[in-house]
């Protein structure tokens, strides 16, 4: 048995309510690692194309990685992999927690789920033992009253749940991990919901196996030293991502009123510092990190006073904040938590709400559409009923809404302010403030996405790269996918500064395996690669890689980058030199020649 892996992978066939062991294809492990680089091998290798993604044929993976479990710092952390509903394309969403160490530790690599459940139910995990069981007094609840009363009648397990949003097949519905962490983008908690389930417990007692289990803790305590000697840790730890709040709105790139600033007005009543004067109690980790970013909140003044929570993050803040005119952190953690309970991701929804308000301010969606709601910029009691409603499909209008920005906007025909690519909302970095997130969004494998190449701490710091230019950014963002897909699939937490060369070394104890730091970043490049095959073989067409009208057209009024926008022709060249380092062709599609390089010549038809 090669360490690192449990070689096991569940199959759970709701349809049938039985399930069937597989084993994990080692040989697979070598080239995608684990986590979203396996899942996504898996997910082409079994999912037949064209599927509709919320269909019973979909299958809905939940995955871990060689690390996970371990005594490697941030190992928390697990993956889930699908087709989404929202994108028609692949989607890894990631969460923390404990529930992915928990499952490791109940012997299973992936947790794979397939076809759909005649009435709604939940899977009880129990190291080898799965149970099925009705789950039609949790249908209707929300997330964390899900997860409590979980808690309650099948003991102290880890969970993963939806809210009514998931249930209602709503394309931006997430899927919570014990109790507040949320596998967010995408839709994945729709697709649970499409096969009738509402929750998966899991516990585990087996103990995690490692080639070299000595060595490994080493270098585990070795990389836990040099974190904790990390001269940002501290800042990390204190104030979490909404550290960077002040910092973007002051460079002017914050998401502003759906995308039309970079700079918010009321920034410091939304930043972190605010935040932890009013309304942060306490800190938090997810298992074995000693980071701990997370902030336990509660509204302690207001019409929302008593409200606690997990949060609000950076994005959250960013969306559903500034990019609403939100004008409090108290408003923003009130319309967060509302948003997480029902069950949706706070990114899509800070987008899809910004663009709602601006539709709704041009007269292209009425007060009677909404059901009477008067939402704008600013109104969170509002922005709330609005969301429920969206949740529970309470009307056309909402319905609409609910399959996500890029269907919603071309029904409409409102595309010149819907802020997205590839039908996922843009996140917290407007490109008009640095030029490199907008070649990241535009080729990122899920749709618009910062965690694949997040250019943003070099492009303010650098005093080689201009933040307001193309230059030089392809090879970056190339680079930083790469590394980031390798990454993600150890799995290991985006926050923990660990060097590839290390991420090497703890994936060889762990699992005898003889990678260098070269084939590492190459598995990555292959991960990336087999996910843009999938999704030209599900229909992505060539010129996919693009970037919101808004962000050509419209330049900001005020701030550090008044005035700015991005050049077509620029951002055109800039793609294509990205294609070339990439030996794909000019349409974005990957050569044959870099399919075999790769080991990836049994995809080469899919291509063709």
């Amino acid at each position: 048995m090669s360490g690192g892996y449990t070689e096991k992978i569940l199959v759970i066939d709701l349809e049938k309510q039985k399930i069937n062991v597989e084993k994990t294809n080692l040989d697979d492990a070598k080239l995608f690692i684990g986590a979203k680089g396996l899942g996504a091998k898996y997910l082409i290798d079994h999912l037949p194309k064209g599927t509709d993604p919320l269909s019973p044929g979909n299958i809905l993976i939940f995955t871990t990685g060689p690390l996970t479990g371990t005594h490697a710092q941030t190992s928390g952390r697990g993956t889930v992999v699908t087709k989404s509903p929202l994108t028609g394309l692949f989607v890894d969403s990631h969460f923390g927690g404990v529930f992915a160490a928990e499952m490791k530790k109940a012997g299973w690599d992936f947790i794979v789920v397939k076809n759909k459940a005649e009435k709604p139910v939940y899977i009880v995990i129990k190291d080898d033992n799965v149970e099925f069981k009705d789950a039609s007094k949790l249908w209707g609840k929300e997330c964390l009253e899900t997860h409590n009363f979980l808690q309650k009648t099948e003991g102290k397990m880890k969970t993963a749940v939806i809210g009514p949003a998931g249930e209602n097949l709503v394309k931006i519905a997430c899927i919570t991990f014990d109790g507040h962490r949320h596998a967010g983008r995408g839709g994945t908690g729709a697709v649970m919901g499409s096969k009738n389930l509402k929750a998966i417990t899991v516990s585990g007692t087996k103990k995690i196996p490692l080639h070299n289990e000595k060595a490994f803790n080493e270098k585990a305590k070795e990389v836990l030293k040099q974190i904790q000697e990390n001269s940002f840790i501290p800042i990390r730890r204190k104030y979490g991502t909404p550290y960077w709040v002040q910092i973007i709105n002051s460079e002017g790139f914050i998401p502003t009123r759906n995308y039309t600033e970079g700079y918010f007005e009321y920034g410091e009543e939304i930043n972190a510092e605010t935040m932890q004067q009013r309304i942060v109690d306490s800190g938090g980790a997810c298992y074995n990190c000693v980071i701990a970013c997370w902030n336990k909140s509660s509204i302690k003044q207001g019409p929302f006073k008593g409200t606690s929570l997990i949060g609000p993050e950076y994005e959250t803040i960013a969306l559903m904040g500034s990019n609403l005119g939100l004008e409090s952190i108290e408003d923003v953690a009130y319309v967060c938590d509302r948003c997480n309970e029902l069950g949706m991701d706070t990114i899509s929804m800070g987008g899809i709400l910004g663009f709602t308000i601006e539709a709704y301010n041009k007269g292209i969606i009425t007060k009677r559409d909404l059901d009477g709601i008067e939402i704008g910029w600013g109104k969170p009691v509002e922005l709330s009923k609005l969301m429920e409603a969206i949740a529970y499909r309470k009307n056309k209008t909402t319905r609409l809404l609910g399959e996500g920005i890029k269907t919603a906007s071309e029904t409409l025909n409102a595309e010149d302010f819907a802020v997205h690519c590839k039908g996922m909302d843009l996140p917290g970095y407007d490109p008009r403030g640095v030029f490199g997130m907008g070649l990241a969004y535009a080729t990122s494998d899920r749709g618009a996405c910062h965690q694949r190449a997040w250019t943003v701490r070099a492009e303010l710091n650098d005093p080689e790269l201009d933040r307001f230019s193309f230059e030089k950014k392809a090879k970056i963002v190339k680079e930083v996918q790469d590394e980031r897909a390798a990454f993600f699939s150890l799995v290991l937490c985006d926050f923990a500064p660990i060097s590839e060369e290390h991420c090497v070394e703890m994936w060889n104890l762990a699992t005898g395996f003889d990678h260098n730091v070269e084939s590492y970043l190459k598995c990555g490049e292959r991960i990336w690669n087999l996910i843009r095959v999938f999704n030209l073989r599900e229909g992505l067409p060539p010129g996919s890689d693009k970037l919101p009208p808004r962000l050509f057209k419209e330049p900001f009024t005020k701030g550090p980058a008044k005035g700015i926008l991005l050049n077509e022709k620029d951002f055109e060249n800039s793609l294509q030199e990205y294609y070339t380092l990439r030996g794909w062709d000019e349409k974005g599609v990957p050569t044959i020649e870099k399919l075999k390089e790769l080991n990836l010549e049994n995809y080469s038809k899919m291509v063709r």
